[in-house]
């Protein structure tokens, strides 16, 4: 009887670091890993997905870099965790 192989799924927040700063780009680059996207880096298609998500982590985030603890709060709230409430701006 032939043996399957066994799949690992892999979710972005797994790459997220325990601190320091994590730049746009490195999160694209999780993101692509984390997907398991085989298309070329150079390929327009690629180019263009990676300048979306880009500019949805700096539209989210409001920077091209964040603090990895900023992205701790979000790794619960993407793994099933009660999402936090946003403080109310005075």
């Amino acid at each position: 009887m032939r043996q399957l192989a066994r799949r690992w799924f892999v979710h972005v927040t797994d790459f997220f670091p325990e601190r320091g700063r994590v730049t746009a780009e490195q999160f694209v680059d999780w993101l692509f890993m984390a997907e398991g996207d085989q298309r070329p880096m150079g390929s327009p298609s690629a180019m263009l997905m990676r300048e979306k998500i880009r500019n949805c982590f700096i539209g989210y985030m409001g920077s091209d870099y964040v603090n990895a603890r900023k992205l701790s709060d979000l790794r619960n709230n993407w793994r099933g965790g009660a999402p936090r409430p946003r403080p109310k701006r005075r």
